[in-house]
This record gives C-alpha cells, sequence and structure tokens, in this order.
C-alpha cells in the first residue's frame, strides 16, 4: 500500500504519523528527539532511522512505498540544515518526496488544514512563520539566544536574572525574583549567579526553566516580574505583526497559531499577546496550537505530491 509519512522533529522527543494518500492516519508513534540544534548529527540520524523504521514495520507496510515524506524540526529551518537531513532520509531506502522544513510550517499545516496562516513559536527560543494566499512564505525572528530569540522562555529567564541583580546592587527596586531565582538555582549568595550563567557548560533550556519562576512571582503580585512577562508579550507580537506584513495580511481574516511553552503556559504572555494582536489586526483569530504537529507533516507530505 502506497502512503506518506509526517514527523514533529523536537528537541526532546518526535512524533510520527503514517497515512493513505487520502490523508486517513493508520498509525502515530512517538521516539527520541531529532532536533539538528538539541542534538549531534549522528544522535540525529539514530533517532531517525529508529522512528522511520519502526513506525514502518508496525504499520506492516514497505519502506519503498512511502510516496512522500514531510518532516518539520526548528533544526530544520536553513537550506543547509535541510540539505542533510534529506539525503540522510534518502539513504534509508525513501524514493518519494522528501519535503523537510520547519516546525512553524507543519504547525499552520495542521490547524488550518493546509491554507495561509501564521505560526508564532516561543519556547526555550522564539520565531513567526506566515504562509500567504499565494503560496508566499516569510520567517520573523528565531536568530538564537545570543542575537534574538525575544520573548521566549530564556529571553524572560535571562531578563529575570538580569533585574535580580540590579535589585542586589540597589539600581531597582526590591523583587521577590532574587530569593526566588536563587533558590530555583541552588545559589546561597547573588554573587553565585556569576557563575552559573558563565559557566562553559551552561545549557539554553537552564536559562528558559527559570521563566516559571517569574511567572510564580507575578502571581505573588512582583511588579518586575509582571514587567518582563508584559514585555515578552509585546516582543512576541511584534514578531506576529511582522510576519502579518510580509505576507500582506494586514486586512484578511486570518489564523494565527500560537505553540511553544511560553504561550501555551502563561496566561498573562497568551492574554497580553491576543490583547496586543487583536486591537491591531481586528480580523485575526488567534488558536493554541495541539500537542504535536505530525498530522501538520502529513498534510504538507499530501500538498507535495498534488493529492490535496
Amino acid at each position: 500500500m502506497e502512503y506518506v509519512i509526517g514527523i514533529d522533529g523536537g528537541g526532546t522527543k518526535s512524533a510520527i504519523s503514517i497515512a493513505d494518500l487520502q490523508g486517513n492516519i493508520i498509525l502515530m508513534e512517538y521516539g527520541g528527539p531529532t532536533n539538528m540544534r538539541s542534538q549531534e548529527e549522528s544522535q540525529v540520524y539514530d533517532a531517525l532511522k529508529s522512528l522511520i523504521g519502526n513506525a514502518v514495520e508496525h504499520a506492516g507496510l514497505n519502506i519503498e512505498d512511502c510516496k512522500a515524506i514531510c518532516i518539520g524540526s526548528a533544526g530544520a529551518g536553513r537550506k543547509e540544515e535541510q540539505e542533510v537531513i534529506k539525503d540522510y532520509v534518502r539513504s534509508l531506502g525513501i524514493k518519494g518526496n522528501i519535503v523537510i522544513t520547519n516546525d512553524a510550517e507543519i504547525v499552520i499545516a495542521e490547524m488550518t488544514g493546509g491554507r495561509e496562516g501564521i505560526a508564532v513559536i516561543a519556547g526555550t527560543g522564539s520565531i513567526a512563520y506566515g504562509i500567504g494566499k499565494n503560496g508566499e512564505r516569510v520567517r520573523v525572528g528565531g536568530w538564537g539566544h545570543v542575537v534574538g530569540d525575544e520573548g521566549s522562555a530564556y529571553y524572560i529567564g535571562l531578563e529575570a536574572i538580569k533585574a535580580a541583580l540590579r535589585c542586589y546592587d540597589g539600581r531597582e527596586p526590591y523583587t521577590h525574583l532574587l530569593p526566588m531565582l536563587m533558590e530555583e538555582i541552588g545559589i546561597t549568595a547573588p554573587e553565585e549567579f556569576v557563575r552559573f550563567v558563565y559557566r562553559r557548560d551552561i545549557k539554553k533550556s537552564e536559562i528558559a526553566a527559570l521563566a516559571k519562576v517569574v511567572d510564580q512571582a507575578h502571581k505573588k503580585g512582583d511588579n518586575k516580574a509582571k514587567e518582563i512577562l508584559m514585555d515578552a508579550a509585546e516582543q512576541l507580537f511584534l514578531l506576529a505583526k511582522a510576519a502579518i506584513r510580509g505576507i500582506k495580511a494586514e486586512q484578511d481574516t486570518i489564523m494565527v497559531v500560537v505553540s511553544g511553552s511560553v504561550l501555551i503556559n502563561n496566561l498573562l504572555v497568551y492574554e497580553q499577546f491576543v490583547k496586543l494582536l487583536t486591537k491591531e489586526y481586528p480580523n485575526v483569530t488567534v488558536e493554541k496550537a495541539k500537542a504535536d504537529a505530525s498530522r501538520g507533516a502529513v498534510i504538507v507530505a499530501l500538498k507535495s505530491i498534488k493529492l490535496i
């Protein structure tokens, strides 16, 4: 039987869906991380081989009958990354169409059924991506934690540390972020923030994990925490605004799909983001993405062979 494969490649886990050529899901499974920005290439290859091989075997199918596969991953947004993954997937025996794209595209496809839309993703990093009525595409942000990722969990966590240190210096009023962050990190003196932030093996996820502390401080009534979260919402709104403008959809009725831990789990950021966006663009509707977008990747795969 001929079929297509859709993969939502995450940094902690990946989801795979197999569908017939009418789009009916035959099987859906989960496997290890397949994001090239959070894993070594060899680890990504091993995870993809296991994910695809196991799913095809469990569905009782032959790899040669795969007519198209789409992999959407935050680690596959640029052409050079896409070509590396494409070559490896082809080496697994897939002779059909191979589409490698970013995770935002499959999120949009999942929620709109393959039509135009905007995705704003704010997890450890942040990015906005738009697909227009005529297929035009625009990417905004996603420049990484050193020069970008505004509004992300990393951004929120880092801003919180900065605020805590300014508080300690006496440059700003007291904030609960100082003791709360110290407790979360496990340090006993503010000077130890330096060792935590500048150590060689620091992971972005460690800074990003502090975003939840900011939310907790806000719920205790901390003004600085609220200020940081409101700023994050503003930054994400600016990403969405640029994407809407980029596909010339300012006057259109269009869906903005939000995804990632910040916009899914932080109520203040989400509500402020929606407020800013719908005030500027009354025709916009905002929807939260589903748990994974492997079905969206199936839609992209089917479109690649013109079956949708």
